[in-house]
């Protein structure tokens, strides 16, 4: 069985790698928000900064209509805001 890992921004759970291991970024984009893990979130190694981007880059995502952002099909089951609830956010 494939095992699949969470979108720290928007809670997209069909990733292949985990968004970060320590300090090492796994250089994924996600496909639904399309945040690049180790670029836009780099920070420095700084965890609580990271956590900043996240969040802001969530906001962006959100006040954006919480799209699908890449040209790759979403799954069949995608919701963005079943997404938002996985990671403990409350949707718009």
């Amino acid at each position: 069985m494939t095992e699949f890992y969470t979108c720290p921004v928007c809670g997209y759970r069909y990733l292949n790698r985990p968004a970060w291991r320590g300090r090492n970024a796994s250089d994924e984009i996600c496909p639904c928000c399309s945040i690049q893990f180790g670029y836009e979130d780099a920070a420095g190694g700084d965890f609580v900064e990271r956590m900043i981007l996240h969040a802001r880059a969530r906001a962006w995502w959100i006040a954006d209509g919480c799209q699908w952002r890449t040209s790759i099909d979403p799954p069949a089951d995608w919701n963005p805001i079943e997404q938002l609830l996985r990671i403990g956010v409350s949707p718009p």
